[in-house]
C-alpha cells in the first residue's frame, strides 16, 4: 500500500506562517485581558492600517476556527505566482534587520523601510525586482521581522529643577530679576481682575510679559505611535 504525503507549497507555507503570527499575537493580547474585538482591531491596525474592520473580523473567525478544530483553515487561494518573497532571502533579511536596528527609536516606519529597500538595500545586493515594493508589503515585512506598532503613551518629564545649582540660580538670580521686572508690569486684582498700571520711574517703560508653556510648545513633537 502506497501512502502519498501532500506537502504545502511555498505560498501555502508562507500564508500559514502569517496566520500563526496573527494567532500568537491574538492569544497574547487575550491573555493580557484584552477583549476579542479590541485584540482583533489592534492586530488589524498593525497589518492593514486602512482595512481594520474587515481584517478584524477575519482574525476573530480564524481564532474561532483554530479554537474549534485545532488546525488552520485550508487555504484555497494563491498559486506559484505568489510563492516567492525577497524576505526569504537570508542576505535581504540580514541587511534589512541591520538597517532597522540602526535607526533611532521611533524612526522605524513602513514607508522608511520601503524607501530604504528600493534605494539602498536592493541595489547594494544587486537585486532588481520586477515591481516596486509597496508600503503595505513593507508593513508586513516589519511584522515578520519582529517589529510591532504600538501607541506612544505620555510619560513623566523630569528636568532636575530641584538640583542644588538650579535652586541657587533660581533664588539668587532668577527670582530677584523677576521681582524687578514685575514692578514695571501691570497687575490685576480682585474677582473682576481690575487693571492697575505700574508706577514707573523717569525713563522706564511698562513691561509686558510673554510666557511660554513648554508643554504646549512641544505638544506635537513626538508621534502618537511608533514601531
Amino acid at each position: 500500500m502506497n501512502c502519498t504525503i501532500l506537502l504545502p507549497s511555498a505560498c501555502q507555507a508562507h500564508h500559514h506562517l502569517n496566520q500563526l503570527f496573527i494567532l500568537s499575537s491574538f492569544a497574547t493580547l487575550r491573555l493580557k485581558g484584552v477583549s476579542r474585538i479590541t485584540a482583533s482591531q489592534e492586530i488589524a491596525r498593525q497589518w492593514h492600517e486602512h482595512e481594520g474592520v474587515h481584517m478584524a473580523r477575519r482574525i476573530r473567525a480564524l481564532a474561532r476556527h483554530y479554537q474549534t478544530f485545532e488546525w488552520l483553515p485550508i487555504e484555497r487561494r494563491g498559486g506559484s505566482a505568489n510563492a516567492h518573497s525577497w524576505l526569504h532571502d537570508e542576505a535581504v533579511q540580514k541587511w534589512t534587520r541591520e538597517y532597522l536596528t540602526a535607526l533611532p527609536t521611533g524612526m522605524v516606519t513602513p514607508r522608511i523601510l520601503q524607501q530604504a529597500l528600493e534605494s539602498t538595500i536592493f541595489p547594494d545586493l544587486g537585486i532588481h525586482p520586477k515591481k516596486p515594493l509597496s508600503e503595505r508589503t513593507a508593513r508586513r515585512w516589519l511584522i515578520k521581522l519582529g517589529w510591532r506598532r504600538t501607541l506612544v503613551k505620555k510619560g513623566v518629564y523630569m528636568d532636575g529643577h530641584e538640583r542644588e545649582d538650579i535652586v541657587k540660580y533660581r533664588n539668587e538670580v532668577f527670582l530677584p530679576a523677576m521681582a524687578k521686572y514685575e514692578a514695571r508690569m501691570a497687575t490685576y486684582e480682585g474677582p473682576e481682575l481690575k487693571w492697575h498700571d505700574p508706577i514707573l520711574q523717569l525713563g522706564e517703560w511698562r513691561i509686558i510679559a510673554q510666557f511660554q508653556d513648554e508643554c504646549c510648545f512641544h505638544a506635537h513633537d513626538q508621534p502618537s505611535s511608533a514601531w
